[in-house]
Formats: C-alpha cells, structure tokens, sequence
C-alpha cells in the first residue's frame, strides 16, 4: 500500500502476525491433493494481511494478546480469502494480485469449493472457542457480505444504481468485516457491551474509508500497482463512487462511454474512452469527491478511537494506520 508501510506500522504485532501465517498453512492443511494444490496457488498470491494486523492491534489496544486473537486473525483471513475466490468466479476475473486467479487456473467448480472449504474451516475455529459472541459475529458477517454481493449483481450493468445503494453495498462488503476484526479483540478482552460497540464503530468507519479509496484507485492507479487491470469496476459493470459522481454531474458526456464499454463482448474499454472518461472524472471533481468522502470517514474514525479508553501507544499507530489508508497507491 503506497505501500502503507506496512512492516513499520503492524512491527508491534509482527511476531504474531507470523504466527497468523504459520496458522494459516496449519489450517489449510489436507491429505488430499487437490486442497493442497488450491491452497498452494492461494498462498502464493497472498495479500497485505489488513485484516489479521487489524485483529491483533484491536486486540492488544484492548489489553488482550493471547494466542487467541491470533487465532481470530486466521479466521477473518479465511473469510476475506473465501469472498475474493467467490467474487473472481462471479466477476469471471483473470488475475488476482498480479497472478492468474484461482479460477482462471483452476476452473469455476473447483474454486466455488475451496472458497466453501475456507469458509468451514473459519467456521470449526470459532465453533471451537466456544465463544458466542464471537460466533454471532462470524454469522452476522458472512450474511452481510452475502447479501451485499447478492445486491451488487443485481445492480451490474445498469445505470440506475443509487448513491445509497452503492454505500449499502460497501458497508456490507467491506466495512462490516473491518468492524468485525476490531470489534472481536474487544469482545476478546471481554469489554464491556458499550467498548465494544464503539470498536466496532471504529472498524467500520476505517472499512468505508479504505473501500472509498479501492474503488477511487480503479481509476487512478496503474495495473502493476493494483495487480489487476484498471477499470475492472466498469467493465465488470460496478459502478463505483466516482462514475455515480460523474453520472450526475455529466450524465451527456459520461453515458455514451459507459454503454460503449458495457457493449463489447467481453466489455471493455478503448484507451481512447479510458482517455476521456478520466478527463471528466477531473473535470468535475469526482475523483476529489470520492476523496474528500474517504477523508470524512477516516477522520471519523479517528475520532471514534480517540474517545476510546484503550492503550495509548496502540491509539497513535491505529490512528496512523488509518490516515495512512488515505494516501495508499494499491
């Protein structure tokens, strides 16, 4: 992340987010073949490890730093694991961080399983802790990214979709998933009902300002940073921030390019329109807006943590890591 830094800003939690990894390998151990061959492919391609870190820096603001939470770090890399696999397959992506996506290589089937396989092993982790609280957040998580995928495919390809969908979309994808990793190293250090609610709100307010600023970089960044092609979100037919922004600014200009995209078979796009939508993407302030929406929800953030009575040391980096968020390149 631009590259975020991540070594210096998750170097309290280092030693444990390698125990997360060593977790992970534990996890998606199998004696049959076919597991282990998916799960290779998976881990070469594996990404900045947000959630986990998130996990244990929750954790430890909240005075909890048993091997519990790293624990609960693999389980929230399992379920973010699991829903990209998924959404590759529904988006028929080709690459995935720079490498072909599992089923570009593998094959729809072969992937929809182990996505459901990563799914159940998260599911045989928290069952294990015997934590309902913690369950109930799994649960209510995974339902929610399901309806918001099920809400976005209803939505591909049409120029109807709302500003207030698109962000219901987001809160269920994105930031309910950040909040659950923040909420849980509360709930782990058995905080009282009201800290954990306002962790929770803290994750969720961090989730809409890293969402905004993935969906800003479709169009600003380059395909080697993001590891995927640039505008995949138009030519898949999402249409993000930025292009609803443009819609109701310049409807004329910005839907002959739109459709001419969504017309090809595969849609895609000209280096010409790619030229003239991000000139109008500029003209308009679009891009800014998507911006200025992402610093409002991280200066949100913000403020929820520093009205949280947690460790004060742990307070400055996440404060750090969230406003870092902002200015990431991929």
């Amino acid at each position: 992340m631009n590259r975020l830094n991540l070594e210096k800003s998750f170097a309290p939690v280092a030693s444990r987010l390698e125990a997360v990894e060593s977790e992970l390998q534990k996890i998606v151990q199998s004696e049959i073949p076919v597991v282990r061959r998916l799960a290779e492919h998976v881990s070469k391609g594996s990404g900045k490890r947000l959630r986990p870190a998130l996990v244990l820096l929750a954790s430890e603001f909240c005075g909890h730093t048993s091997d519990k939470s790293v624990r609960y770090g693999a389980v929230f890399e399992l379920i973010h694991t699991a829903t990209l696999i998924h959404d590759d397959i529904i988006d028929h992506a080709p690459t995935r961080r720079g490498r072909p996506s599992l089923n570009a290589e593998w094959g729809s089937t072969l992937s929809v399983l182990f996505g459901d396989f990563l799914y159940m092993q998260a599911m045989q982790i928290t069952l294990a802790d015997r934590n309902w609280r913690t369950l109930e957040i799994f649960a209510d998580v995974i339902t929610r990214m399901i309806e918001g995928e099920l809400i976005q495919n209803e939505c591909l390809y049409s120029l109807d979709i709302s500003r207030k969908t698109y962000f219901d979309i987001l809160e269920r994808k994105t930031a309910m998933l950040f909040a659950a990793c923040t909420e849980v190293g509360a709930v782990l250090a058995e905080r009282d009902e009201n800290f954990c609610k306002s962790m929770y709100k803290f994750g969720f307010d961090l989730g809409r300002a890293f969402q905004l600023v993935d969906d800003l970089l479709d169009y600003t960044s380059t395909s080697d940073q993001l590891g995927k092609p640039v505008f995949s979100d138009l030519r898949e037919g999402k249409l993000t921030l930025p292009i609803l922004a443009l819609l109701e600014k310049a409807p004329d200009s910005a839907t002959p390019i739109i459709k001419r995209v969504w017309e090809n078979t595969p849609p895609a796009i000209s280096a010409e329109d790619a030229r003239l939508l991000l000139e109008l993407l500029q003209q308009h302030g679009s891009l800014e807006e998507a911006h200025e929406l992402a610093r409002q929800a991280s200066k949100t953030a913000c403020d929820s943590l520093s009205a949280i009575d947690g460790n004060q040391e742990m307070t400055a980096l996440m404060r750090e890591i969230t406003e870092n968020l902002l200015d990431r390149t991929c």
